[in-house]
């Protein structure tokens, strides 16, 4: 199935990755940006994906073959049967597939299928194929060198898989090259060089957690807690951002393990804990914060919503006036403090 008759600038090339779990998206979005592509968007679910496609289009759409609204199969269906998506190339992703449902969505005219864990150098290479890479001679040498160093990577050769990604600067600049070539360092145990590449990632990317999340762990190796503590709460903040609680929580904790006063992590992690619905982990985070500061205002406001929402109204009430002790002028609380008496009078009634 071809997509268009001459060749196409391959950093233009448009992506749609769909799918509830913010881990597979951003996997992908890091391996197609890693290739040099640079129009990624990302949606949480099929019917977002359809009205995404319908409005802003795709050259490539990777979908969760399992996602909410409307699955992965049931996108393939209405993208085929739409005349101006009839071509889009779609992946399917899945844990694990029948083989008659690979057979339906073969019927149904899939680009093809991903099991997961997504092995990193046959995606590369699927997505070459896919989009037809070969046309365009520096796209498919930069391709074939980041294929290859993935796969190196993988052998652990490092200094070989290194000189694949040096050689891929020389067509491109992306964060995700940078990346991997600070990851090749990290495991040669050269922490200072690989904090120069990570560095270089994130200028070309300041969002990109896992670049600041391994800088930490050089500086932490280096010990340098400070600067290792700030490149983790950096990485902490844009997990949470995306939704990505569990790397969040594991990088918190390596703050914690640097510097058990931090208190800020502990109110990150009462955040986290609380929508996540754990309560109980989420009171004693908060808890833990006001034994470093009695006196932050926001602890017992963020405390104070745990038990309003599990509707323990009295304790939700002395935690308020005492925010309003210490900050008169705090106006989230003076709205939930009217909140909670109001609750307490029905109850009362």
């Amino acid at each position: 199935m071809r997509l268009w008759s001459r060749p196409v600038d391959f950093r233009k090339i448009k992506f749609l990755l769909a799918g509830p779990d913010p881990a597979m998206r951003e996997g992908v979005a890091l391996m197609l940006k890693g290739m040099g592509f640079e129009d990624i968007a990302e949606v949480h679910n099929g019917s977002l994906a359809w009205s995404h496609l319908k409005y802003r289009g795709a050259h490539a759409v990777v979908a969760s073959w399992d996602m909410p609204e409307m699955n992965g199969m049931a996108l393939l269906k209405v993208m085929r049967s739409d005349p101006d998506l009839a071509n889009v190339h779609i992946i399917l992703v899945a844990d694990s597939l029948t083989k008659a449902q690979v057979i339906e969505a073969g019927e149904a005219g899939v680009s093809d299928i991903v099991i997961t864990p997504i092995n990193s150098p046959t995606f590369v290479k699927k997505i070459q194929t896919l989009l037809e890479l070969g046309r365009d001679p520096q796209a498919f040498e930069a391709q074939r060198l980041y294929a290859k160093g993935l796969q190196l990577m993988e052998e652990k050769r490092w200094e070989e898989a290194l000189e694949s990604f040096r050689r891929i600067l020389g067509i491109y600049e992306s964060a995700e090259i940078y990346y991997n070539m600070g990851y090749i360092s990290t495991a040669r145990g050269s922490y200072e060089e690989a904090i120069h590449y990570f560095r270089k990632a994130t200028q070309i990317n300041n969002a990109f957690a896992q670049a600041h999340e391994k800088m930490g762990e050089c500086y932490r190796q280096l010990a340098r807690p400070k600067l290792a503590q700030k490149h983790f709460e950096l990485a902490a903040d844009i997990y949470m951002e995306r939704r990505m609680d569990s790397n969040a929580e594991q990088v918190l904790n390596q703050v914690l393990e640097l510097n058990p006063n931090t208190i800020n992590v502990y109110n990150s992690l009462g955040i986290l804990y609380r929508r996540q619905g754990r309560y109980e982990l989420a009171i004693k985070q908060y808890k833990k914060a006001l034994k470093v500061n009695p006196e932050a205002v926001n602890i017992h406001y963020n405390l104070a919503r745990i038990y309003y929402e599990t509707k323990d109204y009295q304790r939700a009430l002395i935690l308020l006036e005492q925010a309003l002790k210490i900050n008169p002028d705090f106006a989230d609380a003076q709205d939930m403090l009217g909140t909670v008496n109001l609750r307490l009078g029905k109850d009362k009634e």
